[in-house]
């Protein structure tokens, strides 16, 4: 009986957390997670921002400039955190949000990995995360004025003046240009038409949001952003 009363719990506090969720609008991705100094340590905090998108949020680091509203109200948005628990063998995450009472909301099934190369691990224990996302899958209500949308982050833009196509490889695709030459590698993810993206000494995320591709990477702190035209 006990067992019972415990999965019925889990499964309440499970539809909870998801009720909850769908009522914001905004969610912030720490630019550094608890468990990391760096910015966007392994390209996680980018990977987060880029799911979270497409799980229809509109998604800020708490670095960004944000639209008046949510800079006026911080209770607008919940904020997204990704949690350690690894051991000798094993890399553990989870995505955890909260709400501006620091009160958690949410908390993702947790993604493993084997991978002793920890940019790997941690970027196949992602995987596993972002495959329990679906639950965030939601459609806020959207009032956003011209005022708020020039208002999000400053960042670099630049129009793809090259068309690049798609040769496949195992995991992926290469990119080539007219040349041709390899100028970029993309590799799968479990999110369609969005791939971790590597160039030169670059890396990042290629990601299709409205009929165009992105390119988004970190230089220098700051994130770029670069429109590409890509023909699979």
């Amino acid at each position: 009986m006990k067992k019972y009363l415990l999965l019925f719990a889990l499964l309440f506090s499970s539809v909870v957390f998801s009720q909850n969720v769908t009522d914001y609008k905004y969610i912030i991705v720490s630019s550094k997670f608890s468990f990391s100094k760096e910015v966007n340590k392994y390209n996680l905090n980018a990977l987060t921002k880029s799911v979270l998108e497409k799980q229809g949020y509109e998604v800020y680091y708490d670095t960004d400039i944000l639209p008046q509203d949510l800079a006026e109200n911080r209770c607008k948005a919940l904020y997204a955190d990704m949690l350690e628990n690894n051991n000798l063998l094993v890399t553990k995450i989870k995505l955890q949000l909260k709400d501006c009472k620091n009160q958690v909301v949410y908390v993702s099934g947790e993604g493993t990995s084997r991978e002793k190369e920890y940019a790997k691990a941690y970027v196949q224990a992602f995987r596993e995360v972002g495959k329990s996302l679906s639950v965030l899958k939601s459609n806020p209500k959207q009032d956003i004025s011209e005022k708020e949308i020039e208002m999000k982050m400053e960042m670099e833009s630049t129009v793809a003046a090259t068309v690049f196509f798609a040769q496949p490889i195992p995991n992926g695709f290469q990119l080539v240009d007219t040349t041709p030459k390899v100028v970029m590698k993309l590799f799968k993810t479990s999110a369609s038409n969005f791939y971790i993206a590597q160039k030169d000494s670059l890396q990042g995320v290629v990601f299709n949001k409205n009929n165009q591709w992105y390119f988004e990477y970190y230089q220098n702190d700051k994130l770029v952003s670069e429109k590409m035209e890509i023909k699979f």
